[in-house]
Order: structure tokens, then sequence, then C-alpha cells
């Protein structure tokens, strides 16, 4: 069932084959999203599904022939009731055809009873999943408080490898305002700030949607805002110049996989 998609495969019998059309709409009804694998058998009662049929005129031709038989070449013999009930074809059982609007009622009775239960039980699944999601977005929100903390840290850090480096190459102390230009440039570079709010308010979206107080299908929504959070990680990651902060955005990716994981499970 884990799909982006609404995906229904039906399978029924050849003599209702032409209600699939009906079957679908009926899971597109009560379904916006998912895999369904519809699969249908119809029980045919003997009593009802057929009734014996008498060939009247092949019956006569086989009689007419026995007896002429009997009478041409002086054979011994009766054609009786015996001898010709034990010929094919002249007994048949007939097909009744049923009607195809009562098979239907039936159908549908007990397919709407089915996708009831299965959305109950989607239901039921869809609560176990929403706990999973919320415990991967609180340590997500962990991970940012640490990377919001590391982020002035690691500006100065990189300054100071900067300015190290800088005198290595030049066998003297830089110049204070050149330096404090490539400093301002490299702080605008690896600043997260932006990233850090938008992926904060992706997830505060996120929350809001997952609390079912939007009454409508949120899977495809929930797709968005995972693209967009992920969006969002990589250019943290691209930008980070810290080890520590480059881990926690590993730790966040990984859960935000999860989530989208689970999250293909919700309609």
């Amino acid at each position: 069932m884990n799909n982006r998609y609404l995906d229904i495969q039906v399978k029924l019998p050849r003599d209702i084959a032409n209600m699939e059309a009906r079957v679908k709409k009926a899971v597109q009804e009560q379904f916006s999203r998912g895999r369904f694998d519809v699969f249908i058998t119809l029980n045919n009662d003997r009593e009802s599904s057929g009734r014996l049929a008498l060939d009247d005129t092949l019956a006569g031709q086989y009689i007419a022939i026995l007896r002429d038989l009997k009478t041409r070449f002086g054979l011994s013999g009766e054609v009786d009731l015996s001898l010709v009930a034990g010929i094919p074809d002249i007994i048949t059982v007939g097909e009744v055809k049923a009607d195809p609007e009562a098979l239907w009622q039936a159908l549908s009775e007990g397919l709407v009873r089915a996708l009831k239960e299965l959305d109950h039980m989607r239901t039921e699944e869809g609560a176990a999943l929403a706990c999973d999601i919320t415990e991967r977005l609180n340590t997500i929100e962990r991970l940012l408080l640490a990377i919001r903390a590391l982020s002035p840290a690691s500006v100065e850090n990189a300054r100071k490898r900067m300015s190290e480096n800088i005198s290595k190459l030049l066998n003297e102390k830089p110049d204070p305002a050149r330096l404090a230009q490539e400093i301002a440039l490299l702080a605008e570079r690896t600043d997260v700030t932006e990233e850090l709010t938008r992926l904060g308010s992706h997830m505060a979206q996120f929350r809001s949607l997952l609390s079912g107080h939007v009454n409508e299908a949120i899977g495809r929504k929930l797709d968005f805002l995972l693209q967009e959070m992920g969006r969002e990680a990589n250019t943290i990651a691209s930008k980070a110049l810290d080890a520590e902060i480059s881990f926690h955005v590993v730790n966040i990716k990984a859960d935000l996989e999860k989530i989208r994981e689970q999250a293909q499970n919700i309609e």
C-alpha cells in the first residue's frame, strides 16, 4: 500500500470483468493515495447458476436412426429410455444469466464494508506512524538547536584558521582590514541561520499537518515538506566548516529519510 499516488489493481472473474471501472471508482471515493490490490471471486451455486435442458430435435434424430438400424439389420433390443439417456448432448446444463445490477448490488455492499474496515485499520496504523514520526522530529529539533549553538564558534574557528594560513603563506601578519573583509565574506558564505529558520518553519508545518487539524489528505503535502527539509539540510551540510555540525546534519538526513519512508503510508 506504500505509494505516492493512487494505484488500483483489480482482479475479477471473467463473468463480471465489466465491473472493473465500478470497483475502481468505489476505491477512489474512499481513498486518494496508496496501492490497492482488489481480488474478487464469484461463487456460483449450481442450483441457481444452471438448469437442465433437453434437445428435442437431437433426441428425435438419435431415436429415429437407432430404430432404423434395428429394422434394416434385424438387431435385437429396444430403443428405450436407458439407451437414449446415455447418448451425450441430449440433456445439457444451461447457464442462467444473472442480473448484472443484482450482482453489482451484492458485490458493492461487500466492497464498501471491506473498504471501511481497511480505512479503520489505516487510521489505527496512522496513529502509530504519527508517534514514530513525532519522535524523529523531536530528535531533529534537538540537532538543529545544537547546530545553532555551534554555528558562531564555527565561523570564529574558520577565521582563526584563515588568519593562520595567510600568515604562513605571507610569512608575516596579514593586513587586518583585508582579513576582516575576507572573514566577512567567509561568514556570509558559511552562515546557516536562514537555512535553520526555514527548516524549523517546515517542521512546524509538518507537525501541524500531522496533528490532524487539517481535514484532508495530507500525504502529498508531507512529501513536499520533506523534500524542502532535505534541501535545507543539504545546504547546511555544504556550508558547514565544522565536523560536529556535519555529523549532526548526517543524523538529520538519516531521520528525514526514515520519516519519508513512513510518510509514504500516510494518505
